[in-house]
């Protein structure tokens, strides 16, 4: 154990490192929350049908949205 903490001691700015971590986890998992908070209804209902949903359907409503845009 002695090895790793005088490894670590010898790497100048490894302090930051955690810091670093921690900042980009906040950042993506508050983006996430905001995502799934504001979501529209009926995306959220789509998205929660996808694995149920057969690859034949998938097609057709893909190719039905084609022709109503």
């Amino acid at each position: 154990m002695r090895f790793v903490s005088r490894l670590f001691n010898d790497i100048d700015g490894i302090y930051w490192f955690p810091i670093i971590a921690l900042v980009l986890f906040v950042a993506l998992f508050g983006a996430i929350a905001l995502h799934t908070w504001f979501i529209k209804k009926d995306r959220a209902d789509e998205l929660a049908r996808l694995p149920l949903e057969d690859e034949e359907d998938n097609v057709n409503n893909e190719s039905n949205n084609d022709l109503n845009s």
